[in-house]
């Protein structure tokens, strides 16, 4: 049961991410089992999971539909976070001391680990590592003001969740951009470290549009499959 679960998880877990399945798009148990080659029980345990992770809302008597996340939402999130974070992490770094460095290098120590051993569970140690890292600048740039507008951007599960699309020399790229933001610190270089930051959310955005359209293109089969 776990198996079949954890498979029916893992399939539309990717495609809510990838935008295989557009915002609102209804969820049904039913046709999802049916496609999937599983009874309707672990389809329903992941959708329950999706809900879970923000990827999927549930209204009584409505059902399960993806959550309305707009490509425009997505543009204007990484967008916001590409001026703001960046600023950020020019304060933290130029604020900054050996203690943010240490803490930025545990957590490329973690992430590079994690990359190596490349299994499934290896990517949420990524997902949980990469949010680390980015909230230590956070609080290292000493800006609640900062603070309470990004915290939610880098923690939106459209985006948290886009590490399951990357391949492995994407988690390699993303992790030698932390790298370079630490290096930044350890000179305490602020402009280095927001050209960096920039960089690396530039990147991070390109990525998400391109796994996101080859995604896409699969979406009429699966529209017709499981209305």
């Amino acid at each position: 049961m776990a198996g079949g679960q954890d498979r029916a998880y893992s399939v539309l877990r990717l495609r809510v991410v990838g935008g295989h399945y557009p915002p609102g798009f209804h969820l049904r148990e039913e046709p999802l089992a049916r496609e999937l080659g599983l009874s309707r029980t672990p389809v329903r345990a992941a959708l329950r999971r999706l809900v879970e992770d923000g990827l999927a809302t549930t209204d009584a008597g409505q059902g399960i539909h993806v959550t309305e996340w707009s490509e425009a939402d997505i543009e204007e999130t990484f967008r916001l976070r590409i001026l703001l974070e960046a600023h950020a992490t020019e304060r933290a770094v130029a604020r900054g001391d050996e203690e943010l460095t240490k803490r930025l290098e545990a957590s490329n120590q973690i992430m590079a680990a994690a990359i190596a051993k490349g299994d499934d569970e290896s990517i949420s140690v990524i997902q949980a590592t990469n949010r680390e890292f980015h909230r230590t600048l956070l609080e290292f740039a000493g800006s609640p003001r900062l603070r309470a507008i990004l915290e939610p951007m880098i923690d939106m599960p459209i985006v948290v969740r886009s590490f399951f699309l990357y391949s492995p020399a994407e988690l390699a790229q993303s992790l030698h951009h932390h790298e370079d933001i630490t290096i930044a610190a350890r000179l305490r270089d602020g402009q280095l470290g927001r050209r960096a930051m920039q960089l690396h959310l530039t990147m991070s955005y390109a990525r998400v549009l391109q796994h996101r359209e080859n995604w896409r293109e699969q979406r009429p089969n699966a529209s017709s499959d499981t209305q």
